[in-house]
């Protein structure tokens, strides 16, 4: 029998401190670690556009990582 590897994406949550806070009628969020700033209507749209932006933030380091990666071999 022969084995085959099988690459498949793993999804893992990463906990990253952020504040929230009402401002104007409306609601904002920054990681301060990550220089990431969002805002929203309402607390849960914030917390949402929060979890987009370190989503997107997270791809584009393993993106620009595996870039360089290339480039050395």
């Amino acid at each position: 029998m022969q084995l085959h590897a099988v690459q498949v994406p793993v999804s893992a949550p990463v906990l990253v401190e952020c504040i929230f806070w009402p401002e104007d009628d409306a609601w904002k969020g920054a990681s301060q670690e990550l220089s990431l700033s969002v805002h929203g209507s309402n607390f849960e749209e914030t917390k949402r556009n929060m979890e987009a932006a370190l989503q997107i933030y997270i791809q584009s380091v393993l993106h620009n990582h595996k870039t360089r990666q290339r480039k050395r071999d």
